[in-house]
Formats: C-alpha cells, structure tokens, sequence
C-alpha cells in the first residue's frame, strides 16, 4: 500500500504539473489507472487511496474484477464484436470500438440490453500495422453512422502514441487526435472526450488536449505476468 501511495504521487504531481504548464485545471483530467495483470486486490487498495476509475485491456480478466465497490470500468482493450455483450454492462466507457462491426454492435446490443452505453472512437494515427482503428479520411463516415445510434452515445476518441520515438512521436501524434476532436465539435457533434496518454507520455497528451489518461506501469508496478 505504501509503495502505491508513493507512485500515486507521483503521477499526481506529473498530472499537475503538466495541466499548470499548459494552463488547464487538474479537473480537466480523469486519471484511469490501468490495473491490467494486476491482482483485484489492488484495485481495492487503489480505491483507498481515492481512485475511482480503472481500464482493463482483456475481457475475461475485466469479468473476473468487475463490478467492484468504489471503481468503474474503463474498457480500454481491443473489443471483438463477440465479446460486446459481456464488456457493455460493467464498462462506464468502452475506449477501443475499432471497426465498423463493433460499432454497430455496441448499439444494437445496448438496445437489446437494455443501457444506454457510452464509447469512444479509436483513431489509427500512426503506420503501424499492428495497430487498430479508424483512419481520418474514414472518420466522417463513421460519426455519421455514431451520430445516429439510439442507444449509445458517442463520446470522443481514444488514440494511442507510436510505440517507437517516445515522447517525441507521440506529439505530433496526439496533435492530429485533438485536431479530429475540434474540427468534429465545429461540425456540431457533442464530443467531449480525448483518451490519449500513459505512463511514458502523459506530459505531451495533457499538453495536446487529453481528458483521459490511461495509467499503469507508474502506479501499479510491473505487471505480473504469469512465467
């Protein structure tokens, strides 16, 4: 506990410093801490300690934790379309509808479910194949489908950072997310949201705009993967 104390902290204090350097609230950003290969125990000591928002990346892992007292489920792995039904009643927000298929599942099972569930797009900013998403010049299509579901709300975007370069490729890279965001609200579309940021780059995606930062390694520690 007293080791999560300290790295909570710690990543308070980059979180503040970041949002004073760019003038922007502390309460502009929502911590997720990212609690992934992590026991639920954890969690647990977390919420403790005042956190209230988590992001799982795998479906059954996310099953075996949630609903917990005191924590939300962020939902910030790759979704398949098989697996919506199971993820949409424990997650406050799914971060990586990816494809055409999952995003029409999001709100067709919502209907039958029942909720009103809330998403976000995820953005494939970057030439790395290994990632998912929806590039920019298929985003208009996909917001006008989004824009008329009626039982999930688009939220904003979810991006992610190259994995090579550091902070300096992820710059640019959330640049082109926040500019998506703005020029999606100037066409009058009620999005609010921005998730972008981890544990390396935080600074640079609260500096371009993030609402959301995904956090883990600098919270919790290394993950225990199993040998």
């Amino acid at each position: 506990m007293e080791d999560l104390k300290r790295r909570l902290a710690m990543v308070e204090e980059r979180i503040a410093r970041a949002c004073a350097a760019c003038g922007r609230e502390r309460s502009s950003v929502t911590l997720v801490a990212v609690s992934k290969k992590h026991p639920a125990s954890a969690i647990d000591d977390a919420v403790a300690l005042g956190l209230t928002e988590f992001g799982e990346n795998y479906v059954q892992e996310a099953l075996d934790k949630f609903p917990r007292t005191g924590a939300n489920l962020h939902f910030i792995g790759g979704l398949q379309r098989n697996k919506v039904r199971k993820i949409l009643p424990l997650a406050s927000l799914v971060h990586g509808v990816a494809s055409l298929s999952v995003l029409e599942a999001v709100d067709r099972i919502a209907g039958e479910e029942g909720l009103r569930s809330e998403f976000l797009i995820q953005l494939h900013l970057t030439d790395e194949p290994t990632k998912s998403g929806f590039s920019l010049d298929e985003l208009p299509q996909i917001l006008e489908i989004a824009a008329g579901f009626r039982h999930a709300r688009p939220r904003g975007f979810m991006a992610m950072a190259p994995l090579e370069g550091g902070a300096a490729a992820a710059g640019p890279v959330f640049a082109k997310a926040r500019a998506a965001l703005e020029d999606a609200r100037r066409q009058g579309l009620p999005l609010d949201i921005l998730s972008m940021g981890m544990s390396d780059d935080l600074e640079e995606a609260i500096r371009e705009g993030a609402t959301h930062v995904r956090v883990g390694t600098a919270i919790f520690g290394a993950r225990q993967v199993p040998a």
